[in-house]
């Protein structure tokens, strides 16, 4: 029995000898680096880059994790990407009974908009008139809606203004009884005779919510006199919202009831874009691009990238798989009115759509979905990292694609890796990235594998 135990003891340390020989090395974040350069390492992969359209994108949809957080607002002429647009489309609902509406007289009505400083590009100093209208079609809440939508409404303005965006100054709203400072927003005064009917609805009306949207169907709201501003707007904010100002019947007293957008309404976002005489449009030739490849938030271009020489490993299992990718301004680019994307992620086709990679959702799920941390950034990349000043400033994105080039490397999927802004409906910029043809800053992927 001894003799069984010491030869069953030598076996089994055999056994684990030859498996610390042969099994694959998996790198995470915490590899080593002396471990990492035992590997064996391939970065001359032939990367072929395609710029083309982005058809459209999801602006709503009931679960709110499909909904926007940052909604866009106004017309960029971009000297690279050429024109863009974007229009809002948004339903102010009930926040509670409103039946004191009923017989009371209005004072005027407001609609207040809370900027949110991520979605402004472009020029920001210069005056823009916001125009707002009464939608005359009902959306269906539990609808998926995309940019490419538009719902009908009518010509009459309920309101408009002109002004230059403040979108870090604080607003003092006079009332009758105090003064407020409040958070940096757009107050739109509209037309207190055409809201009169607000006042002489059914009961039912200020009771329930099918019955105030089938009364009120929405708002309507875009920006008419823009040469090259966005604005990002939170409409979710308890800032924003259809404040009616009005003294009920029988009273003297003053009040507001405010109508919110949340995530129960309606709030999309038609964009559009006209690539006409950019290099843009150039670029969307079936040619692979040589100099530069380019990727937009709204709903505007993305890349995909094409690997050859992934079969050049053999026989193998691939470890890691790093991409570093360089943006700048070439000639006639403004850093300043077009900052480059902060973030890129890589992307897969479904049946369906165009989703984030394992790499991304990995990381996302690391990082409880904040991708400003340094946890998302460890795990997966994708931030613009200042390569060179310049000028122009030279920016890098370091990435890992190791789950796709795995994937393309079995036959699993398809030799395709899309580019796209991170939560591109949010986004209102772009990236003009370095392709092939650039003798210093062309991309590179770099692959560390384990021949078998």
């Amino acid at each position: 029995m001894a003799l069984y135990k010491r030869l069953l003891f030598v076996l089994t340390l055999l056994v684990l000898v030859l498996a610390s020989c042969t099994k694959p090395v998996l790198i995470g974040s915490d590899f080593l680096e002396d471990e990492k350069a035992s590997l064996k390492f391939k970065d001359d992969f032939s990367l072929s880059f395609f710029t083309e359209k982005t058809d459209s994108v999801l602006v709503h949809g009931a679960d709110v994790t499909s909904q926007l957080y940052t909604y866009l607002l106004g017309e960029l002429d971009d000297p690279f990407f050429g024109k863009a647009i974007a229009e809002i489309y948004a339903q102010p609902i009930l926040p509670t009974v409103g039946t004191e509406l009923l017989g009371a007289t209005l004072d005027s009505v407001v609609l207040e908009l809370r900027y949110d400083t991520l979605g402004n590009y472009g020029t920001i100093a210069a005056p823009v008139t916001i125009e707002v209208h009464r939608m005359t079609q009902r959306p269906d809440f539990k609808t998926d809606y995309y940019s490419n939508e538009s719902f009908t409404y009518s010509s009459e303005v309920l309101g408009s203004l002109t002004f230059t965006p403040r979108p870090k100054d604080s607003v003092t709203v006079i009332r009758s009884m105090d003064t407020v400072k409040m958070a940096p927003h757009i107050r739109i005064p509209l037309n207190t005779l055409l809201f009169s009917d607000i006042t002489s609805q059914d009961t039912i009306v200020y009771q329930h919510l099918d019955s105030f949207l089938t009364y009120f169907n929405g708002l309507f709201i875009k920006m008419t006199n823009a040469g090259n501003t966005m604005l990002g707007l939170n409409l979710v904010n308890s800032v924003s919202g259809l404040s009616v100002f009005y003294k009920p019947k029988d009273t003297e007293e003053h009040k507001e009831f405010k109508f919110v957008f949340t995530g129960a309404s309606v709030k999309a976002v038609h964009f559009e874009n006209d690539y006409s005489g950019s290099p843009v449009q150039a670029a969307l030739a079936p040619e692979p691009e040589s100099d530069y490849w380019y990727v937009q938030g709204m709903s505007g271009v993305r890349t995909k990238m094409v690997v050859d020489g992934l079969s050049d490993l053999g026989t193998a299992i691939i470890n890691e798989a790093d991409l570093e990718i360089y943006c700048s301004f070439p000639d006639g680019d403004d850093p300043f009115l077009y900052p480059v994307l902060p973030f890129i992620v890589t992307q897969i086709s479904t049946d369906t759509s165009i989703a984030n990679s394992l790499d991304v959702n990995i990381a996302l799920s690391r990082a409880s979905g904040n991708y400003y941390s340094t946890t998302y950034e460890a795990i997966y990349g994708g931030v613009a990292r200042k390569a060179a000043d310049g000028p122009p400033a030279i920016y890098k994105y370091e990435m890992k694609v190791t789950s796709q080039i795995k994937d393309i490397f079995a036959g699993k999927k398809e030799n395709i890796i899309y580019f796209n802004p991170i939560d591109k409906g949010n986004q209102p910029g772009r990236s003009i990235i370095f392709g092939p043809g650039n003798p210093l800053y062309a991309p590179r992927l770099k692959v560390y594998y384990t021949a078998l």
